[in-house]
């Protein structure tokens, strides 16, 4: 059975555009996708959620601000774990950060979305990166 913090990271990114659940390191570990390339993953009664941060500096950044450890099972470092002790949140907004991140960095279509139409992101920025009104 899910925790209520597992269940959370599920609501959340189930409502993000095109994210998509997955099982690639098998049935206790969830992996969520945009694009082919994963934003959040978890293993179910895990410590917490694994985000993907823009940089080093970025994820050196939430550290300090929420005591999340790197992530040594992910490459590079840009992964940050988040304990699921994280505010309810902060905790969205990271999952909303690293989805963008990752959905501007492998873009299906010309404009990051797929579908050519210049949509916003999760966070209601522009997904070409034009925020402005």
């Amino acid at each position: 059975m899910k925790t209520m913090r597992e269940e959370f990271v599920d609501r959340h990114c189930r409502a993000l555009p095109r994210a998509e659940r997955d099982h690639p390191f098998g049935p206790e570990t969830v992996v969520w996708k945009i694009n082919g390339h994963m934003f959040a993953c978890y293993t179910e009664h895990g410590e917490g959620v694994s985000l993907r941060t823009s940089n080093i500096t970025r994820s050196l950044a939430v550290v300090r601000k929420s005591r999340p450890a790197s992530a040594p099972y992910q490459t590079g470092g840009d992964w940050i774990v988040l304990p699921w002790e994280t505010p309810p949140e902060e905790l969205r907004l990271q999952l909303i950060e690293s989805y963008n991140l990752v959905r501007r960095a492998w873009p299906e279509g010309a404009n990051g979305d797929g579908d050519g139409d210049g949509d916003t992101d999760a966070d209601g920025g522009r997904a070409d990166g034009n925020g402005d009104s």
